[in-house]
């Protein structure tokens, strides 16, 4: 139960003191965002494109926080639906969809006890199981929600994470769960469940201005994600459920 959870407290209190703040609103737009989740966003569409998901698929958010991913994917032509655990973040992204003109519906949902009552073609969880203490258990609802053959996309901070001090910041001051995700566990949580099929993406480089620490340093992440894991770059894996 929520009320059971000082960090679900936390998340659902957090959201509630920020949705009327303008950067709630305009994620990811605007210098309070910067140019980070759009890198974030390119990795998502290119590997639903990559893994065959067809225009009008029906794709569950999870953890969609202010919904800009969810209206980003009901702009890119699917139908989605984002849930969130905190009431705050649901009407934020509602509004969001209002203003952008897109049919998008959102939910008040905890990604632990995920029951929508219906499977989808896919499933994105984006930037939400690193705040979850059960992640096998969110990996296992996950995978009730998906049609035979259908995919979910994890994108989520690299095991990294766990050793950042601008997550160790933000779990002390807001309280929220923040870890870093392994590859391999998370591989194994979903061969738990049945899913398979496995593929990594990889997101590309953030725009920068000319100099040569700055080429070194982004050459440097994009190598170090090829081969492990890099700062400030999510890990992308891809699991199938079998068909039928």
């Amino acid at each position: 139960m929520v009320e059971d959870e000082p960090n679900k407290r936390r998340e659902i209190e957090s959201a509630a003191l920020s949705a009327d703040e303008p950067h709630s609103h305009s994620k990811p737009f605007g210098r309070f965002w910067g140019s980070h989740y759009f890198t974030k966003w390119a990795a998502i569409s290119h590997s639903l494109y990559e893994l065959g998901l067809e225009e009008g698929s029906t794709v569950l958010d999870v953890g969609m926080g202010t919904g800009w991913t969810t209206v980003f994917l009901a702009e890119s032509g699917f139908r989605a639906t984002g849930v969130d655990i905190a009431p705050a973040s649901v009407r934020v992204g509602q509004r969001r969809a209002q203003r952008s003109g897109v049919d998008a519906a959102f939910k008040v949902a905890d990604m632990d006890t995920l029951e929508m009552g219906e499977t989808y073609d896919a499933v994105l969880v984006f930037d939400a199981l690193h705040h979850s203490t059960r992640q096998s258990e969110v990996v296992r609802r996950v995978a009730e929600h998906l049609k035979p053959g259908a995919w979910v996309l994890f994108g989520e901070p690299s095991w990294l994470h766990s050793i950042s001090l601008s997550a160790r910041r933000t779990s002390n001051d807001l309280g929220w769960i923040e870890r870093g995700i392994s590859v391999r566990q998370l591989k194994s949580d979903c061969r738990r469940v049945g899913l398979g099929e496995f593929r990594r993406f990889y997101e590309g480089t953030a725009p920068f201005t000319p100099g040569l620490g700055r080429f070194c340093w982004e050459v440097g992440r994009l190598l170090g994600a090829q081969v492990n894991v890099s700062p400030q770059t999510s890990v992308w894996l891809a699991a199938r459920k079998p068909g039928i």
